[in-house]
């Protein structure tokens, strides 16, 4: 269990996640659907509505994968899912193709399940296939973050060559259609009806499709800039040995990068990475018992990128708790972009977004 999420284990060698906020549509799904079904009807109709999900995002995971994209993590919650890239698509092709791939898993499984479901006169089969069909309808919506949204992206994208453009194309659409279901949301709810569900999808698509269009206005200021530009080679490695208040005393060999490389097992393997200001967070009498390693932020929570990548390809990854960035080289750490010059240029950046959006 972290951040309020539990593992579900990796498929596909990819992790799967659920927030805690699933439980609350699961018993919302669960009590109407054990009305309508019976109980243990409505159990598997839930568990088969959130397994539908999950297929929907690994279609999203495998198609980005062909293209050299790796998945994250998948993340289930109360709005959906969401395959979490560790890099934007190349091309507009492969954008396209990553964005439609989810939405056609739900289109199949949904055309199979209602059709089994019909012919069986199964109740349960129909609704898991009314569902995707439903599922797949609605991501195709045209308007980020809507895999729609991403599909008009890479249209756009294609046409313009311009890819800061098409997320910005992308994004207002998300935003009228977001506002527009908001409206009918409130309107259905001043009725009498069942609005709120909707109403509240509207204001997440509204405000994401908002952070969309700062982020191109982000991307498009620091693109051209290259991770080696402002990366700091070489850290400072310290053992499971070493405690925060040793460290402070030797804090001329944190450098630039205000941080340290862990080897959390005295292994010779690195694992993680403390940073200065973690350091100086202790209060001082407690200091000397705090080790290194369980300060260590593991490698596989911080952004990761090559030397040659682009700042603004990094960016979607940037763990905001942690602002910093790994630098690999070969498969092993060559330093870090530190968290002082990251903040530098995300400040300048997203000043001159401030003043375009």
């Amino acid at each position: 269990m972290s951040n309020g999420s539990l593992h579900l284990g990796r498929y596909f060698s990819i992790p799967v996640r659920a927030h805690w906020s699933m439980a609350f549509i699961a018993v919302l799904f669960g009590v109407n659907l054990a009305s309508a079904l019976g109980i243990v009807a409505g159990i598997i109709a839930v568990l088969a509505f959130f397994v539908s999900i999950l297929a929907h995002e690994f279609g999203h995971a495998l198609v980005a994968r062909r293209y050299a994209v790796e998945t994250e993590s998948i993340d289930l919650w109360a709005l959906g899912g969401v395959a979490r890239l560790d890099r934007e698509p190349p091309t507009p092709r492969a954008d396209g193709f990553i964005a439609v791939a989810g939405p056609l898993v739900s289109l199949t499984l949904g055309v199979f399940a209602l059709g089994t479901g019909l012919l069986l006169s199964s109740n349960v089969v129909a609704w898991v296939g009314l569902v995707n069909l439903l599922l797949a309808v609605f991501n195709m919506l045209p308007g980020a973050p809507l895999d729609g949204g991403r599909v008009l992206r890479a249209i756009r994208w294609s046409r313009t060559g311009n890819k800061y453009r098409a997320m910005r194309d992308a994004g207002n659409a998300g935003r009228v259609l977001g506002w527009s279901m908001g409206i009918i949301g409130i309107a259905l709810m001043l009725n009498g009806q069942a609005g709120i569900f909707l109403a509240i999808t509207g204001l997440f698509i509204a405000m994401n499709a908002k952070a969309e269009i700062a982020a191109s206005f982000v991307g498009e200021h620091l693109d051209g800039v290259k991770i080696r530009d402002l990366t700091w080679w070489g850290l400072a490695h310290a053992g499971p040995d070493m405690d925060a208040d040793s460290m402070i005393w030797q804090r001329s060999r944190l450098g630039e990068a205000g941080a340290v490389a862990v080897d959390a097992n005295n292994d010779g393997q690195l694992d993680g990475l403390v940073l200065e200001d973690q350091l100086w967070a202790i209060p001082a009498d407690q200091r000397a018992l705090v080790m290194l390693n369980t300060l260590m932020v593991p490698f596989n929570q911080t952004a990761r990128a090559e030397p040659d990548d682009d700042l603004s390809s990094v960016l979607p990854r940037l763990n905001p708790l942690r602002p910093v960035v790994t630098v690999w080289n070969n498969g092993k750490l060559a330093g870090i972009v530190p968290p002082k010059t990251l903040r530098q240029h995300l400040d300048g950046a997203q000043a001159a977004a401030t003043g375009r959006t």
